[in-house]
């Protein structure tokens, strides 16, 4: 009946409407409604008489959008319509629902809105409210919807000078060093007692002009790093038990999930304990923590790059990449934890092939290079993950089925996303599943030169179109392409790779999702093993109670136990990190005098310093001059030890990190934990992590922009507040321990990711 009186209604309106389009009249409009009667699966939906409207078909009419920050507000892109009167009316459907489903809005008439020639029209309404719309209008050229396909002007290599010092870096290696990280791939061998391979990648020509070194100081105990690409690698988690003490003493989740009924499958190169090399390994372990127990039934999917223990085979497949036919195997394991109820936990699946399985590290042999066939075997782990939902009965619970939330993290996942857009959807399955795409680090992208892209991934040409970049494939492109949502790891990281400075020459094509609402960035967390209440690594326990008097121990046995002079009162700076010139150590090197040598200004001359960490050889020989140069003053820790790193947190009272690039970090957020008050660049995930501003709410120091200059201004600042006003410095420590980094309010967030992706129709490409 409603159909039939629309259509009466709606007959003129087609007619008038081709004949201004044959005319040539058109306008631009957004329809925009207030709906808040949606339940989970529902999408709103307009409808109305021009073409572009559906003609008043409820299978044809056009699905609006909303997000975490916009809803109740659904909105559609900006059509083209017929100038003049058009009639349109909304409805509600479930995503794949029948037609005879929908919910229409209740009052009679239809809404009707008019439009001039060249116009561009915002109409907001209230839904089943007949009138309650209001209409914004611009005589101006609207921007047009994106197209399609969106393609970008191959860029040559030398294009991107000026752009991003760091991305020239990476362009300025070879092929096989572009896609991981190559920051611990060349240590200081000698802090290691190991003599330097040649063929490891030499450092960036950039001096640093210290004086001579003096005889090395005895070694200190150095963990292995190799193999490693980052030090928060070698964290060890805390243990379920740990983890769910501290979560009795959180406040209640601020976010109920609409959608716990819906499976997560994590799909990640690592994850920790059984891979990691840095950061990413550790955030999939979260994931497998959290998402079980929020509720959702949850598996990982992860490379088996050796043989662990407790895993028993439960399956294979054939796949086809280059051409050929794969047989891929799976093994699994099941741990359980997270939460009360004893089934749940997480199903770690782990994709076995003869390609996988390494002597070297997981992505790079022993000089530096990746290994030759890491496309074939990331490619492997994308398909492997997509029929494992499909096809493996865990636990005697059945398959995951073809409804589930994928989670795929960075490059090595990124063709889950591809796959699910062109070629499981397209055939029918998976049809209301969805895929985020995580981004941890842009500037690794899964780049490969001169591959057959339709061969090699079995599509044909407008699909590869999606892969290809230049004479390249290029995997991340392709799953910010085809992702329903993209999640990077920080806030203000998410709009720096929408930039030509952060996005390493992708940025278009996350701007495009930034401008379609579905990109969005949400801060790492910490792991529970971060707590000076009980960290076992340190001399003192203590909390936000009692930290002044916990802080003054633990600097003590540190300042003994690294040869530094027993200063109580003197201010203890530390450094943790990766000597390179990505995390600004040559800027750090560069004030060790001025910081150590009395001026008469009360400040500088009355500080202590210890960096540690392992890199290149220049930074690495700058630390050993610091130490020999000041003894007493200067610890140069040239290697790495993760119980050194606790200590640190806990005994020091500012932690340096002038990174140039951080997407997420984690030192900052520990060393407020332990009340070490941050000295950060406001770049990435420190600037959203560390506030600066206003002083009554400040946990740290920011530094903007990074130069020499600037970066003594700030640490002067920071350390005439620790001697000027010690109020003010210990409320700082005080904010910074009180704030919560762990990842109870982080997987809230993922969370309405998850139920705004879910809710929202599929990405169709």
């Amino acid at each position: 009946q409603a159909r039939g009186h629309f259509g009466a209604r709606a007959g003129g309106g087609i007619r008038d409407g081709a004949q201004r389009e044959r005319q040539g009249a058109m306008a631009t409009v957004i329809f925009e409604v207030e709906c808040r009667s949606t339940q989970p699966g529902e999408v709103v939906f307009v409808t109305g008489g021009p073409e572009a409207l559906g003609a008043w078909e409820v299978a044809n009419a056009l699905p609006l959008a909303t997000c975490e920050g916009r809803f109740p507000i659904w909105s559609s892109e900006a059509l083209t319509l017929p100038a003049g009167g058009v009639e349109y009316k909304f409805l509600l459907r479930r995503e794949g629902g029948a037609a005879a489903e929908a919910k229409w809005e209740s009052f009679p008439e239809n809404r009707r809105l008019s439009a001039f020639d060249g116009q561009q029209l915002t109409a907001t309404s209230v839904w089943d409210t007949a009138d309650g719309t209001t209409f914004a209008r611009e005589d101006l050229v609207p921007r047009p919807a994106p197209p399609p396909t969106m393609e970008v002007e191959p860029v040559a290599e030398e294009d991107v000078v000026n752009a991003h010092e760091l991305a020239e870096r990476i362009d300025e290696r070879e092929p096989m060093r572009k896609n991981f990280s190559q920051s611990l791939l060349c240590l200081d061998l000698a802090a290691l007692g190991e003599d330097d391979d040649e063929s490891l990648e030499p450092p960036p020509q950039q001096e640093i002009k210290v004086e001579e070194p003096q005889p090395p100081t005895p070694l200190r105990h150095s963990v292995n790093l190799k193999h490693i690409s980052s030090f928060s690698a070698l964290t060890q988690l805390a243990d379920m038990e740990t983890k769910e003490e501290a979560r009795k003493l959180r406040e209640e989740p601020k976010y109920k999930p609409f959608n716990l009924d819906v499976p997560v499958v994590i799909v990640t190169s690592e994850v920790a304990p059984y891979s990691k090399t840095g950061g990413l390994g550790l955030v999939a372990a979260s994931y497998c923590y959290e998402f079980p127990r929020k509720g959702h039934r949850t598996m990982v999917v992860s490379p088996k790059y050796k043989h662990f223990d407790g895993i028993s085979w439960v399956g294979e497949t054939k796949v086809v990449v280059n051409g050929r036919e794969e047989v891929v195997k799976f093994w699994h394991r099941f741990v359980a934890g997270g939460g009360d109820d004893p089934l749940s936990g997480c199903d770690y699946i782990f994709v076995d092939h003869t390609s996988i399985e390494r002597s070297g590290g997981l992505y790079n042999g022993d000089d530096g290079r990746e290994y030759a066939d890491n496309l074939f075997r990331f490619t492997l782990l994308s398909m492997a993950a997509m029929e494992a939902p499909l096809i493996l009965n865990l636990n005697g619970l059945g398959t995951y089925g073809d409804r589930v939330l994928f989670l795929a993290n960075d490059w090595q996942a990124g063709l889950v996303p591809f796959y699910l857009c062109h070629k499981y959807r397209r055939n029918g399955c998976y049809q209301q599943s969805r895929a985020i795409y995580v981004i941890h680090n842009l500037g690794y992208q899964g780049q490969y030169p001169h591959v057959p892209a339709c061969h090699f991934f079995g599509v044909d040409q407008r699909m590869a179109k999606d892969l290809e970049f230049g004479d390249c494939v290029n995997l991340s492109k392709a799953a910010l392409l085809n992702a329903d949502r993209i999640i990077a790891v920080s806030p203000t990281y998410a709009q720096e790779i929408r930039t030509l400075g952060g996005g390493f020459r992708l940025d278009p094509f996350v701007a495009r999702q930034g401008d379609a609402l579905r990109l969005v960035g949400i801060l790492n967390g910490i792991d529970d093993c971060w707590n000076p209440e009980t960290d076992k690594d340190i001399h003192v326990n203590f909390s936000v109670e009692d930290f002044i008097e916990g802080k003054r121990a633990n600097k003590a046995q540190l300042q003994k136990q690294l040869g530094l002079r027993q200063e109580p009162d003197v201010v203890l700076i530390g450094f943790v990190g990766r000597l390179t010139w990505q995390k600004g150590v040559d800027i750090m090197v560069q004030i060790v005098d001025w910081l150590m040598k009395d001026t008469g200004n009360g400040v500088t001359g009355r500080a202590q310093l210890i960096m540690m960490g392992n890199g290149e050889r220049q930074y690495a020989d700058a630390l050993r001059w610091g130490e020999a140069t000041y003894p007493g003053r200067v610890c140069g820790f040239v290697g790495f030890d993760p119980k050194v790193e606790h200590q640190m947190m806990a005994g020091c009272d500012l932690l340096l990190m002038p990174s140039r690039y951080e997407p997420c970090g984690l030192p900052q957020m520990c060393a407020q934990r332990y009340g070490s008050v941050p000295i950060v660049t406001l770049c990435g995930g420190l600037k959203d992590s560390v506030i600066v501003e206003p002083e009554e709410e400040a946990t740290g120091f920011g530094i903007l922009p990074l130069d020499i200059n600037k970066y003594k201004e700030v640490c002067y600042k920071a350390l005439d507040t620790f001697y000027s006003k010690p109020d003010v410095f210990q409320a700082m420590q005080r904010r910074g321990m009180e704030t919560d980094f762990s990842w109870c309010p982080r997987i809230d967030e993922y969370e309405k990711n998850i139920d705004w992706t879910l809710n929202d129709p599929p990405f169709v490409r």
